[in-house]
């Protein structure tokens, strides 16, 4: 088949939805698909990346973290037409390219399926009113268009209100993990590192980094060998160290800034636990509890949106009540006080992953759902 992706971000971004979109494109097109992404870039330009044709567009502006581009369904109708598109793949929640995408091939009389990550929750009064209007005008009109729909999120899948009316032509295929590359290590860091991976800006503040410094000020009262490991970037990054000073554990937190995978990979085996306190629905998922738990380590979640669907409580890691700082210091101290069970609740993670979250897996279901819409 000759697949076009359309995603307002790609690799080498990272992001749970660009992890998922380039992994899933990646294998598709090593079992003889063509495939062309159409994104968006700080430049215009074309590209080749792992047999994988990108097209990256400069926007003409951004609202919020919404690339726009003017006269994009001709571009996209454009390239369906000179590369004799078969089928158009759009990703979601950040609004625009899909439905235009979802126009573009409407207009073009190809099948169009997309990738429904999350719900378009936005927390600010603002940019909350946009997503309401967004979610009641173009995103039900995308919806409406879709062949089908595929959602990586164990939790859109079963309780978003957005996609109830269209639950008949959902699909479940869950996000994943490169098993041989994220992969445990035997040796144990002397000092235990607890860990968190995420974005640290405004439209994600939602992660809860604020309760996880809260909750670790009350760990280390107790535990004098630990320390907070964060990897990541953002606009709130400076805010989050300022709180870490004002609680008085700066010198037991690390802001790592971003890193590569390999590095990446390497704070995941040397980590001693894998924490995501989210305080919303927001996340559909959580693509860095299965990493965590591919490298053997346990993992603490907030049990709210997709988390709770991912984290097996008390089997792959512990499950908190979300924007608690004391109950989740309590999950952090009990696997602190359990050096076993840490290391049974890793162990269990990385068989769960092996078992469920693989690439090669969720490109296969992929495969399928494309065939049975083209047929």
């Amino acid at each position: 088949m000759n697949i076009m992706i359309v995603t307002p971000y790609f690799y080498p971004r990272r992001g749970g939805a660009e992890n998922y979109a380039y992994n899933i494109a990646k294998i598709l097109s090593e079992r003889g698909h063509d495939i062309t992404i159409f994104t968006s870039g700080e430049v215009n330009s074309e590209e080749n990346i792992a047999g994988l044709d990108i097209i990256r567009l400069k926007p003409n502006f951004r609202i919020s973290n919404t690339p726009v581009r003017y006269n994009i369904i001709s571009k996209i109708s454009r390239i369906i037409r000179e590369r004799n598109i078969d089928i158009v793949n759009a990703h979601t929640p950040v609004p625009f390219y899909a439905d235009m995408a979802a126009l573009a091939s409407k207009m073009s009389h190809r099948p169009f399926v997309l990738t429904y990550h999350n719900d378009p929750l936005k927390f600010s009064s603002y940019l909350k009113l946009l997503s309401v209007i967004y979610s009641k005008t173009l995103l039900r009109l995308t919806l409406k268009l879709s062949s089908r729909i595929i959602t990586p999120s164990p939790y859109v899948y079963n309780e978003s209100s957005f996609t109830e009316d269209y639950h008949e032509k959902m699909t479940w295929i869950p996000p994943a993990v490169d098993i041989e590359t994220y992969s445990p290590r035997d040796e144990d860091s002397i000092l235990k590192k607890i860990l968190f991976v995420g974005a640290m800006n405004r439209g994600h503040d939602h992660k809860g980094v604020d309760v996880l410094l809260r909750a670790f000020k009350q760990v280390s009262e107790t535990y004098k060998d630990v320390r907070l490991v964060l990897v990541g970037t953002g606009d709130m990054v400076t805010h989050y160290q300022g709180m870490a000073r004002e609680l008085e554990i700066s010198e037991i937190v690390t802001f790592k800034g971003s890193v590569d995978e390999k590095t990446l990979i390497d704070i995941y085996r040397d980590s001693y636990a894998l924490v995501l306190p989210t305080k919303t629905i927001a996340e559909g998922f959580g693509m860095v509890l299965i990493e965590a738990n591919a490298c053997g380590k346990p993992v603490i979640g907030s049990r709210i949106g997709g988390i709770k669907y991912v984290i097996k409580d008390g089997e792959t890691g512990l499950l908190v009540p979300p924007g608690d700082p004391g109950a989740l210091a309590d999950a952090i101290m009990k696997l602190l006080d359990d050096e076993e069970l840490a290391r049974k609740l890793g162990l269990n993670g990385r068989k769960l992953v092996e078992k469920n979250y693989t690439w090669e897996r969720g490109a296969g279901m992929t495969e399928n759902v494309f065939e049975e819409v083209v047929s």
